[in-house]
């Protein structure tokens, strides 16, 4: 049953890539380079993935059992499932919060202080490193996407309802 739903998963990802290969062979040269550029080695990674699962058995214990594995990865029991859930909520509610940060006041300003957050917060470095890895990362993302690429950004919320448009 488990290899039948892993053969299962796996065509439907060999078909929803082989639609996204014939739909951009379609559009014109520029269009669709980058989405071909993706798509193609990526199907292929799938169709390799489809025939390991279709033709290869998995990995066995000493016992002769089949080893619980969640694709390539090893199922880990030993963290406790209320620690797990707490940690993917505190990821999850993270990745909320810049959301809203970016959408209440734009994503140059969410940039550095959701990075001065989380270095404080959960990497637990000292201030200097914190301020030192904020102010490259957060260059860097403004140098390139703001000075070289020249990238529009969205309005933010809160200058919206200030009138104006960008800090």
């Amino acid at each position: 049953m488990q290899k039948a739903i892993s053969l299962l998963f796996d065509a439907f990802f060999l078909v929803l890539l082989a639609g996204a290969v014939v739909t951009a062979w379609q559009w014109p040269f520029a269009t669709g380079l980058f989405p071909l550029t993706i798509a193609i080695p990526v199907l292929l990674v799938a169709a390799a993935q489809f025939a390991r699962d279709a033709f290869f058995k998995g990995a066995a214990d000493e016992d002769g059992e089949p080893r619980e594995r969640i694709r390539d990865i090893e199922v880990d029991r030993s963290v406790p499932t209320h620690l797990v859930v707490r940690r993917a909520g505190t990821f999850y509610l993270c990745a909320l919060g810049f959301l809203a940060s970016i959408l209440l006041i734009g994503f140059k300003l969410s940039v550095p202080l959701f990075m001065l957050f989380y270095f404080r917060r959960f990497s637990r470095a000292g201030w200097i490193v914190t301020l030192i890895l904020t102010g490259l990362l957060t260059g860097l993302v403004l140098g390139v996407f703001d000075a070289v690429l020249h990238v529009a950004w969205p309005d933010n919320l809160l200058y919206h309802l200030l009138g104006r448009r960008e800090l």
